[in-house]
């Protein structure tokens, strides 16, 4: 199995437009002479399938529109990197609240799979998808407080209603775990329905913390 680097900055730069001079690689893992290291997962993590997440992005990033709409009937089969990438490309093509929904989709679902995770530096990954592709729409989303918490309730609402049919550990595939180990530090399926409800509950308490400060600021 390839493992694929779904942090990849290149997608941003496909996805917004950016000439080749202006987009921004991701950092790739080295080794002690500095030359980039390929990741070779092992043991159970070659169990986790990220096949399709991997075929939908290289089709869209490949310049095959009509992916979207197929991603779009069927949100609950891949992975929040997918999400992510929509979103951005929906954003930049006036389509700014859809993309916001998505963004924050994608946002919720990669915070609430890190939460399953134990290996903590799946945290950092959830960061660097957040920092690239919220680059434009974070801005956008903050401009109007009002419009920002309606999205996101929307968000909330909408994610509590659904089945997620992806494997939420594609996060692993992103931590410092995979370098080196054998076993997938993860919380077991049983539990993974409560882990979403209680990220879902802390992601609300976040928004409305942020919306306050926002306001009281504007108020200022």
């Amino acid at each position: 199995m390839k493992l694929y680097p779904l942090l990849l900055c290149g997608l941003l730069a496909a996805c917004a437009g950016q000439p080749p001079a202006e987009q921004t690689k991701a950092p790739q893992p080295t080794n002690e002479s500095g030359e980039p290291q390929e990741i070779v997962p092992k043991g159970e993590f070659t169990q986790i399938d990220i096949s399709r997440s991997q075929q939908v992005m290289d089709a869209i990033t490949g310049g095959k529109a009509d992916t979207i709409n197929e991603v779009l009937q069927s949100p609950n089969d891949y992975a929040p990197p997918v999400l992510y990438l929509i979103s951005a490309i929906m954003f930049d093509n006036d389509y700014q609240d859809q993309g916001t929904f998505w963004y924050y989709t994608a946002q919720l679902r990669a915070r609430s799979d890190a939460n399953k995770s134990g290996d903590n530096s799946t945290h950092g990954a959830v960061s660097q998808l957040n920092q690239h592709f919220g680059a434009r729409i974070n801005p956008y989303a903050l401009s109007n407080p009002d419009r920002l918490q309606a999205i996101v309730n929307q968000v909330l609402e909408w994610d509590s209603q659904q089945d997620r049919n992806y494997d939420p550990r594609w996060i692993a595939l992103q931590g410092k775990d995979v370098v080196s180990e054998t076993k997938v530090n993860f919380a077991p399926r049983d539990k993974w329905a409560e882990i979403d409800a209680l990220t879902r509950s802390q992601y609300r308490q976040g928004l409305e913390q942020a919306l306050a400060e926002l306001r009281q600021q504007r108020s200022e």
